[in-house]
């Protein structure tokens, strides 16, 4: 058992929750030199580095490259993934602490819902040219469902694509969403809407009035991206069930977002940080503003906040 005891310094950081895209990640998906060199000045200063993403903990590692990987020396644990929903341990990737799924019952219905919604086919929709020669013209919503050891989706459009293409994590087309959620009872961790921004937000409004009485909630993670989760999963609540078994109180960590899906984080942390880029949902939860993603907000944030030097050279 891997225990972080308190230690006295300065700035009384013990651990660091980042966000990844669109905070920890640059514009092209990537993390830069300076935020790699940063993550292995943390880990030298005994602070623990945690990912809090909506990614899964593949997608987290398809960030690094080889050579970023040997300077950053984080290998995705203890991690917090798909929003909250999966929660790995200090003690290896495979040590799932906790996960919240949401029932199969709400996922089948959501299918049903979304289907039952009739959007304009395009022609960088995945299945378009069938559908035209079949003299089809609406088809229902896209979108992917996120399981344990799965990741399906039923059309792909240009805005799942590009969801895909921000997660580096490409789901596989499948006749019946259904039926891949009856065959893994009970692995359901998030559902993701991929459509225009415009159009999402339509979408939300139905999916929050029929989710009005389900264990279930739909926020925005990205602007173009919607997701659907267990009630009770967010970064915010993963992280205190860690939090409760290293010892470690809120007020000794940095959180740093971008996003709605951040807020709880950043409001739960002794130290709270938004990017410049980040939503106003974010920036107003956050005690502290810095650099964007793409000009390494991140390391400025923990250079700032936890009193670490990084050696550029």
């Amino acid at each position: 058992e891997v225990l972080y005891k308190q230690i006295i310094m300065e700035s009384n950081i013990l651990c660091v929750f980042t966000d990844v895209d669109g905070t920890l990640a640059n514009n092209e998906n990537q993390l830069s030199l300076k935020n790699a060199k940063t993550i292995s000045a943390l880990m030298d200063s005994h602070i623990l580095l945690v990912p809090a993403t909506g990614r899964s903990k593949v997608g987290f590692l398809r960030m690094f490259t080889e050579d970023i990987m040997d300077i950053a020396k984080h290998h995705g644990f203890p991690g917090i993934f798909f929003n909250g929903a999966v929660l790995i341990g200090p003690n290896g990737i495979d040590d799932i602490m906790k996960t919240w799924t949401i029932s199969d019952e709400c996922m089948i219905e959501l299918c049903n819902l979304l289907d039952s919604i009739k959007i304009e086919w395009q022609p960088e929709d995945e299945g378009y040219e069938e559908a035209k020669l079949k003299g089809e013209t609406h088809r229902g919503v896209a979108y992917s469902v996120y399981l344990l050891n799965e990741f399906v989706h039923n059309v792909r459009g240009s805005h799942l694509r590009y969801v895909e293409g921000l997660s580096r994590e490409f789901s596989v087309k499948v006749e019946s969403v259904v039926d891949v959620i009856k065959k893994n009872k009970n692995q359901s961790l998030k559902f993701i809407i991929g459509e225009s921004r415009e159009k999402l937000e339509e979408i939300k409004d139905i999916v929050h009035a029929f989710l009005k009485d389900k264990p279930a909630r739909v926020l925005f993670s990205h602007p173009l991206i919607l997701e659907i989760l267990h009630i009770d999963c967010s970064k915010g609540n993963a992280a205190e069930h860690l939090l409760k078994t290293l010892n470690i109180h809120p007020e000794n960590c940095l959180a740093i977002g971008d996003a709605e899906n951040d807020v709880e984080l950043l409001k739960l942390s002794g130290i709270s940080v938004a990017v410049a880029n980040a939503c106003n949902m974010a920036k107003g939860a956050a005690q502290h503003i810095v650099s964007s993603n793409d000009d390494d907000g991140f390391s400025e944030a923990i250079q700032k906040f936890c009193n670490i030097q990084i050696n550029l050279d």
